[in-house]
């Protein structure tokens, strides 16, 4: 008994060590934030992280397939197959493995974790890359995988940064009409350019993200709102309480991906009256930055309108009418986050 018991105690305290956070690997590359984004955007750019071989289809819901035999061929055991679960040109790319090779040894953790690349522009054709490994849990095959990857990161962001300072050249080009252009590069003019807002809000942002992220949270401005902080979990907000069943806000929409307490990326529907536009999905980036000593700064991008138009050229006028629409309701929501923050003080 005492020998379980000191098992049970060991085992414990071994879960208590393990580390489930956000696992990090960054470097500074000197590169502009263009190309950077072209690595994760564009095929020849995937094979600048050491791979031989790349198949993209650059979209939310789209594949990654990459290979590191050259002799290998992109759709057999040893391809590694990712999902692009959300993106925001020029700042963030979020995907997860679906599919590992055949040999890889952590067969249950990859099913629950996810990956997040942020680039940052330092200026002077220099950029901030991140990787941030999300999902991770106290289970020994997690903790493994965890391992895993932080060796594998910081090998790839060592290959990265090797040959981008090899090349000298400019390299490929973010992708065309399948991604819109970076926030603050498509002027208001183009109609179906992202919707950016950013407000400064007097909270600290563990008090902003828990607003966004909880039902409790949501709760105090938008009754009835649903929130499941996980990939696929509902993210429902009830903008319009009055409006019949199913037609009050962002029925359907899910969370895309999130890195605590920073990025939050959710799908949303077109308003109701726009029935045609409203059985698609837009994208929403939410950025949760600190500002001064005790503030936080949001910046939203709402994404997707173009590619909304691409995928459905003969409804252009209508994914018009959803970009409008969005221009006018973001900045109102945040309004009313920002009361409900103040109100509590």
């Amino acid at each position: 008994m005492k020998f379980e018991l000191c098992l049970s105690w060991l085992g414990a305290l071994a879960a208590g060590m393990a580390d489930t956070g956000p696992q990090v690997c960054e470097a500074d590359l000197e590169a502009p934030v263009e190309k950077v984004w072209s690595v994760f955007s564009t095929e020849e750019g995937l094979k600048l992280l050491g791979v031989a071989q790349a198949k993209l289809d650059f979209r939310v819901g789209g594949k990654m397939q990459t290979h590191y035999d050259p002799k290998g061929v992109i759709g057999d055991e040893g391809t590694i197959e990712n999902t692009i679960i959300a993106f925001e040109p020029m700042r963030m790319v979020a995907f997860r493995i679906t599919k590992p090779p055949a040999k890889f040894p952590f067969k249950n953790t990859y099913k629950d974790t996810w990956t997040v690349a942020t680039m940052t522009n330092l200026g002077d054709g220099r950029t901030r890359l991140r990787l941030s490994g999300m999902g991770y849990t106290a289970d020994p095959e997690s903790q493994r995988m965890r391992a895993f990857f932080e060796q594998g990161n910081a090998w790839v962001l060592e290959e990265l940064k090797r040959r981008l300072s090899g090349e000298g050249t400019p390299g490929p080009e973010a992708p065309g009409p399948k991604s819109p252009a970076a926030p603050g590069l498509a002027g208001e003019s183009d109609p179906l350019a992202p919707v950016v807002v950013e407000a400064v809000l007097r909270a600290p942002p563990a008090e902003v993200w828990n607003r966004w992220t909880t039902r409790e949270g949501m709760e105090s401005v938008f009754p009835g709102s649903r929130i499941e902080l996980r990939i696929g979990g509902a993210y429902e907000l009830r903008l319009d309480p009055d409006s019949p069943e199913g037609r009050t806000g962002s029925e359907g929409c899910t969370v895309l991906s999130y890195e605590p307490r920073s990025m939050l990326s959710f799908t949303w529907v077109a308003p109701a009256r726009l029935e045609h536009a409203r059985a698609g999905r837009t994208w929403v980036v939410l950025h949760i930055q600190p500002h001064g000593a005790h503030g936080t700064r949001v910046i939203l991008d709402h994404l997707g309108f173009a590619e909304g138009a691409v995928t459905d050229p003969d409804h252009t006028k209508e994914w018009r009418e959803v970009r409008a629409h969005a221009a006018g309701v973001w900045p109102k929501v945040l309004a009313e986050l920002r009361a409900g923050l103040e109100s509590r003080r």
